[in-house]
């Protein structure tokens, strides 16, 4: 390097370096130099980038897109795809779900942004997922397809060759719910029968129904089909079955035939047939419907439908109408109580005490009673009454309210004696006595101004368990039935009152044996009024014995009770009151439509059964008070109360014995003879109900009433032309019957007849002897 100012030359030294900026450091930190040399210029520097904005939801999918529902609770997960301005998805995005169309469907987030859809009823709705601005959705339409068809009925009963049949099907979907809209088809696929209706639309409820018409011969099948789903209905064809019946000879047909048809024909002119319909179901049901058809040419019903109805609730035996408003439940709830181990102890029976002395009844006594509702309800004393003696005898005391105008002495006199020399016999014969919780040796009878009669349970419970309770064998009698023209009645109601209270006895005694508090140890209403009854009636055929009348046990007829010019004989005494009473008001029970043993007045009806069992069973025909020994072992307490026990007692189901029963009521008062086996009445003929003195029931025809009858009054003819086809409907009730009589004009007469009716009901054929000129006074 030359020197600036000499020219000279100096030394240099030298550095290894890069290039460019990097050697003007390296020269100026590594070699030294002249610090005059200029700095090295920067180059310019580019600002900073913006932040990116951060990701918002942007798009909105919804997959799937479109789905069909085929069953109703059916379900469908949606899921919403959602993703931001730079194409990515946000798993984690809100996302609302909304319907546009109420009611086809329901949904509900389920996961993250899953949703879950349920079909609800038939129709198309769109389901939108919306996330930000954005939003999709999807089309879903519930479309429900028959997945099996239902056949509603019957389809093993057998049935006529050429009989119309009422088929009908329910189509469902795979979840069991009806589907409407369907179209289904049925075909005849052997037999050779006809449809009126291949095709049919299902209704709301998803029934669909034809008419089939059975061909003549072989097996008989339809099919129906929805869709994919099918299903076969079948019956045997059956021939009609012919009868050739003895006079007084029933026949008993059972259901199967019942739908193909009986045939008679008479062997003379005036035959004279009656086919009596009766159920035989114990329970306390509704009503149905029933048919009974006529033809004369062989040919079937063109009605005939085999389809169910849906089925009714059907309490338990006992469940009848309470004629006493709440006595039988205030039973049942003492029991209960008393069946339970820490439960009160009923007083002890006295009966039989050694030394025990029958003292004088006070001429007053202070009786007390709760108020209705639960146990402890029953035996808060709610009033106390001050009771004044009327009348009294070894056997039984009667007070009365002292509050109460115009008390007949009289009245109370009469019901004492006839308890005292008949009803009470009968009390002890029949029902075991009534026990003794106080030791006075008699029951009580307390005349009140009340709306009915009633024995309650828990007056033979201390006072100490329930303060309510008299401590007494204990019954109230309305006051009405003291005035004078009703006095009479009161003869028997002490009777009736008095079975209640044996009753009472034995059901406590059930009840702590037992230890049940339901109906294994309670009588129902319809068993327990109809043996009251049973007491009545017996008390007041002994009365009826004391002044001439017939033993008890003999047949009573119409010359019993009518003197030759029509009038009353003897019915209007007190002593043979009760058989009046029992009578009109069986007599009430049968020419009622619908009648029902266990549905109806318990009183008429529950009697008429058990006079028939008593006649049958107990043999009351055989001597005198012949079924006294039957009615004391149904009321024992080592028999099962209600429907067990009678069936225990008699040894007989209760079908067989209402068919049984309906025999007996078809032959009464017919005048048809006696064939072996065959149950009948011994007692009574039952006839002449219409008239004197049975004034309830005039104008309305004649024992056993039948649906048949022409006009009103006592000569009104009963039958129909036994040849002329009809068609009769009506009502039964469960255990109820109906009569339908036929009489041949002309020896040969043909008719086959037909019973549309449920499973349960019978039909009974009887011959008869001609009932025309019967007026029903013999």
């Amino acid at each position: 390097v030359r020197d600036a100012q000499g020219g000279g030359l100096r030394p240099v030294r030298r550095c290894r370096s890069a290039s460019g900026w990097a050697l003007a450091v390296t020269l100026l930190l590594g070699c030294g130099g002249d610090s005059s040399v200029d700095p090295p210029v920067s180059p310019p520097v580019d600002p900073p980038a913006p932040p990116p904005d951060p990701p918002t939801p942007t798009t909105v999918a919804v997959k799937p897109e479109s789905a069909t529902l085929v069953a109703l609770e059916d379900t469908l997960d949606l899921t919403a795809e959602v993703t931001d301005q730079y194409g990515n998805a946000m798993p984690t995005a809100t996302v609302d779900w909304i319907g546009d169309e109420a009611g086809v469907v329901t949904f509900r987030n389920i996961a993250g942004q899953s949703a879950r859809v349920t079909a609800t009823a038939p129709g198309t709705t769109r389901i939108t997922a919306k996330s930000g601005a954005d939003s999709a959705a999807a089309v879903v339409t519930v479309a429900p397809v028959p997945d099996s068809v239902e056949i509603e009925g019957d389809d093993v009963r057998a049935l006529p060759p050429g009989a119309s049949v009422r088929v009908s099907a329910i189509l469902q979907d795979r979840n069991g719910h009806p589907v409407s809209g369907a179209e289904a088809v049925f075909q005849v696929e052997e037999g050779g029968g006809t449809v009126d209706a291949g095709s049919v639309v299902a209704d709301a409820q998803g029934r669909v129904a034809t008419t089939w018409t059975l061909g003549v011969t072989g097996e008989q099948a339809l099919s129906v089909t929805a869709g994919e789903a099918s299903t076969r209905f079948s019956v045997d064809l059956c021939g009609v079955t012919a009868l050739d019946l003895r006079l007084g000879e029933p026949r008993v047909v059972e259901s199967p035939e019942i739908g193909c048809g009986v045939s008679v024909e008479a062997p003379e002119a005036s035959a004279y047939y009656r086919f009596t319909l009766v159920g035989t179901l114990v329970d306390h049901g509704p009503v149905f419907p029933v048919e009974l058809s006529v033809k004369t040419d062989g040919a079937s019903s063109d009605a005939r439908r085999v389809y169910a109805a849906p089925a009714g609730v059907s309490p338990a035996p006992g469940a009848t109408t309470d004629p006493h408003p709440g006595r039988h439940e205030r039973n049942r709830r003492m029991l209960s109580w008393i069946a339970r181990p820490d439960g009160p102890r009923a007083l002890p029976d006295l009966r039989g005490t050694a030394g025990l002395q029958l003292a004088e009844p006070p001429e007053t006594r202070v009786f007390t009673r709760g108020r209705a509702g639960t146990i402890q309800d029953n035996c808060t004393v709610h009033e106390s009454v001050t009771g004044v003696r009327l009348a009294y005898n070894d056997h039984i005391a009667i007070y009365a309210d002292e509050a109460l105008p115009g008390l007949s002495a009289e009245a109370a006199r009469v019901a004492a004696n006839f308890y005292e020399r008949f009803g009470a016999q009968v009390i002890q014969q029949y029902f075991g006595g009534v026990g003794d919780v106080d030791g006075d040796g008699r029951i009580l009878a307390l005349i009140q101004d009340l709306a009915y009669n009633v024995v309650w349970l828990g007056d033979l419970l201390s006072k100490d368990d329930c303060p309510a309770s008299n401590q007494a064998e204990l019954m109230r009698v309305m006051y009405t039935y003291t005035l004078p023209g009703r006095f009479l009645n009161v003869t028997g109601i002490v009777v009736h009152e008095a079975k209640h209270i044996s009753s009472d006895h034995q059901m406590v005694k059930r009840a702590k044996d037992r230890g049940q508090s339901h109906f294994a140890i309670v009588n129902p209403v319809w068993m327990e009024e109809g043996t009251a009854e049973i007491a009545r009636e017996v008390s007041a055929r002994l009365g009826w014995e004391s002044i001439g009348g017939p033993r008890p046990g003999a047949m009573v007829r119409g010359s019993d009770l009518r003197r030759p010019n029509g009038l009353a004989r003897d019915v209007w005494l007190p002593e043979v009151r009760g058989v009046k009473v029992v009578l009109e008001q069986y007599g009430q029970v049968v020419v009622s439509q619908p009648n029902s043993l266990t549905g109806h007045d318990p009183y008429g009806a529950g009697w008429g059964f058990f006079r028939f069992l008593g006649d049958w069973i107990g043999g009351a025909g055989n001597s005198r008070l012949g079924d006294a020994a039957m009615f004391a072992r149904l009321n024992d307490a080592a028999v099962p109360a209600g429907l067990d026990g009678v069936e225990e007692v008699t040894g007989h189901s209760f079908a067989e014995l209402m068919v049984a029963y309906a025999q007996a009521v078809s032959l009464a008062g017919t005048g048809a003879p006696e064939v072996a086996g065959v149950p009948r009445f011994s007692t009574y003929d039952m006839t002449g109900m219409n008239r004197i003195p049975f004034s309830r029931l005039l104008g309305t025809g004649r024992f056993p009433y039948p649906v048949t009858i022409t006009g009103s009054g006592e000569h009104a003819p009963l039958w129909l032309p036994l040849a002329e086809p009809t068609t009769i409907t009506g009502s039964m009730g469960p255990n109820g019957f109906r009569i339908h009589d036929f009489r041949a004009e002309r020896a040969g007469d043909h008719a086959t007849i037909w019973a549309t009716a449920p499973e349960h009901v019978r039909l009974v054929v009887t011959r008869i002897p001609d009932q025309m000129g019967r007026h029903g006074s013999e």
